[in-house]
């Protein structure tokens, strides 16, 4: 085979291509010239072509769709774009269903088809099907609404007073008998519950009806039992639990079931009109779509789509003999440890852009340990899994050379996550610095929109420097599980700026609906130009931290407070200035003490009580007045509370102010317009 230098294209066609061919020619031509067959034929000519000394940019264009069983590495290669030749195509991280037919199961009407043969001749099992490039909704038990635990390993044993929530762990759990007479295949379901801040996952082991155990094949990471101590004062983590992969509910449209025993899988459509020969179905057999590893490589143009969602909390233990591996059902926190369908590892200047990311599993994208400046910019990521972009780089203590740095999360539109593991965020940031995470629109997830850190309290921490910037974040939290920001974070963060941010709508179970949330430790943030309102609790919430300011905000609390701080400490935790509150009769602070808080010249205005409640003591319900307020702890001493702030339209939530505004007049910076109105944006 002769190489020419001067081509800067190689083209792919797993369809029409052979690896025969050249590939510089997107079509077979009589002197041989054509598409290559496979992606990593042409990664091997990528690099053949290296080793001749050729230097300039290359890409690898796909003409046709792309399916595989495994994932693509990039690596070894630099100055490479991967992206699509004439119409946007596809790669697919599954196989294709074929053959449907009209038939029944269970007596409903619906489509059915034959599972595809291994290569060794067993049929696939999967727990995700993607119909029509949606996914396909997985038969659930109740059909609405939780069952309760009767019990478990743990809080039969008599463990549940000696182990706090997040140290005691079940085997089994012990559903109410009743609950489950008449469900078939339960061995072939699983078992989901929710708890706290995380939901857990897991295949039922076994289900013997007379101890009335339900085995799972993982650990629950928190206590799984069905009341809690009393240092619990509400039912925040009360374990209720439902089973998805069961027939007996088969019957609402877009389900399907897997009949493993017989090898077919059935499904009811999504609409009337549907036929079996409108069906593309596909179910996950690749882990990862692809793995990246270089410098200046880039993915544009493309649409990524399918890979598995099954998902185990693995830990290492060491007993007095030797290493054992855990499984458990959930993370600890966001599903923080899930691998990404499209993985970044030691990468530098790449990049994914312009692309459509979806039905995949667990998160869409990980930008892992030793990447720098690698940029997520102007693509669709929905209906995953778990959560839509991850940055994890390395903790303190690690080689310099796990740091990740200096990316850039810019312009993408991220929704419908959290569809398996609803703990899932919109974005994560761990363990990272002097990234920038801005002008994205996220909406209608489980949990945060966006959160950072990853070091709870005051230790040291690699994640500072972080701008969170210019983000549309709403529809959050959804009611199924508690203590969420829409803006979410963690620990010491030098330098990090929450600035120019929209959040609204944020919903808990329980507790924890805030719309800017810094977590356990969270210190030397900057908090300035965001607009807050309809959410479960405060607009902003501080647990304890040390040095942050917040200022030139404006937080609509409703009939909430619009500032809570949790815990008490005798240093300076946060600084308020130059905000503008609105509650509707609601104090503006709702704190345990006031060590720690300062507020100076901020702009006050109760809706419906024209003398405001200042703040109301968590535990004790104290109240005080602006003069109490002032007398007692010193603060708001130059605050102005209106009888109109002069907001042009808070019943639309349009926050521009008027120009006659007094907030402005006494140094209130009006917001940019796609902050203040949502109908600039």
């Amino acid at each position: 085979m002769s190489y020419i230098n001067s081509n800067s294209t190689i083209y792919v066609s797993q369809a029409k291509g052979c690896n025969s061919y050249d590939g510089f020619s997107p079509y077979l031509s009589d002197n041989g010239s054509g598409p290559l067959k496979t992606l990593e034929y042409a990664i091997e000519l990528v690099k053949k072509l290296r080793s001749d000394g050729t230097e300039n940019p290359i890409t690898i264009a796909l003409t046709d769709d792309y399916y595989l069983n495994s994932p693509i590495f990039l690596d070894g290669i630099k100055l490479v774009t991967l992206e699509s030749f004439g119409e946007r195509r596809r790669i697919i991280g599954g196989k294709r269903i074929d053959g449907w037919e009209r038939g029944s199961f269970n007596g409903v009407p619906c489509f059915c088809a034959t599972v595809p043969d291994k290569e060794n001749g067993e049929g696939w099992v999967f727990t995700d099907l993607f119909i029509c490039g949606e996914r396909a909704k997985t038969t659930r038990f109740p059909k609405e609404g939780m069952l309760k635990v009767a019990g478990s390993e743990e809080y039969d044993s008599g463990l549940k007073t000696e182990h706090g929530h997040m140290t005691g762990h079940s085997s089994w759990l012990r559903p109410i008998p009743e609950d489950l007479e008449g469900i078939d295949n339960i061995e072939d379901s699983t078992v989901n519950f929710y708890h706290f801040w995380i939901d857990e996952h897991s295949p039922v082991k076994s289900y013997d009806k007379t101890s009335g155990r339900l085995e799972m094949e993982y650990l629950s990471r928190f206590s799984l039992c069905p009341t809690y101590p009393d240092y619990c004062n509400y039912d925040q983590g009360s374990a209720h639990y439902y089973l998805t992969g069961v027939p007996n509910t088969f019957a609402s449209p877009d389900e399907w079931y897997l009949d493993r025993a017989a090898r077919k899988v059935y499904y009811i459509p999504r609409s009337e009109d549907m036929t079996p020969e409108d069906i593309e179905a596909f179910f996950p057999t690749a882990d990862k779509l692809i793995v990246m590893s270089g410098e200046d490589i880039r993915i544009r143009d493309l649409e990524l789509t399918v890979t598995k969602g099954d998902y185990v909390s693995t830990v290492l233990f060491r007993d007095d003999k030797d290493l054992q591996i855990v499984g458990f059902g959930s993370d600890i926190q966001s599903v923080c440890w899930a691998p990404g369908a499209i993985t970044f590892e030691n990468c530098f200047r790449c990049e994914i852009s312009d692309c459509y990311i979806h039905s995949l599993g667990v998160h869409a994208i990980e930008i892992g340990k030793g990447c720098r400046k690698t940029r997520i910019v102007n693509n669709t990521v929905c209906d995953v899994s778990a959560g839509g972009i991850k940055i994890l780089g390395g903790s303190v203590g690690e080689d310099e050379s796990s740091m990740s740095s200096d990316c850039l999360i810019k312009g993408n539109h991220i929704h419908h996550c959290g569809r398996r593991y609803a703990a899932g965020c919109g974005i994560l940031a761990m363990h990272t610095s002097n990234n920038e995470i801005s002008d994205n629109e996220i909406h209608d997830l489980e949990y945060s929109g966006i959160s950072v850190g990853w070091v709870w309290g005051y230790e040291d921490s690699t994640t500072y420097g972080n701008r969170i910037e210019g983000n549309l974040i709403y529809n959050i939290g959804r009611g199924r599980l508690s203590d969420m920001g829409g803006v979410y974070l963690l620990g010491k963060q030098q330098g990090t700026v929450v600035r120019n941010n929209r959040i609204h709508d944020v919903a808990c179970y329980t507790y924890g609906a805030w719309g800017i949330y810094l977590d356990e430790g969270t210190s030397y943030v900057t908090v300035e130009d965001n607009v807050v309102y309809n959410t479960g609790r405060e607009s902003f919430h501080l647990h304890y931290g040390s040095h942050n300011t917040v200022r030139n905000n404006i937080f609509f609390g409703g009939r909430s407070a619009c500032v809570c701080i949790t815990r008490n400490e005798d240093h300076p935790q946060v600084h308020f200035e130059g905000n503008i509150f609105v509650t509707d009769d609601a104090p503006f602070y709702r704190t345990r003490e006031t060590r720690g808080l300062t507020s100076y010249r901020n702009f006050l205005y109760d809706r419906k009580n024209p003398k405001p409640i200042m703040l109301r003591h968590i535990d004790r319900g104290t109240e005080y007045d602006i003069e109490k307020w002032r007398e007692i702890f010193g603060n708001d001493q130059e605050s102005i509370i209106f009888s109109d702030p002069e907001i042009k339209g808070l019943d639309r939530f349009d926050f521009s102010l008027s120009e006659s505004s007094l907030a402005v007049a006494n140094g209130f910076k009006p917001l940019c317009e796609k902050t203040a109105n949502p109908h600039n944006r």
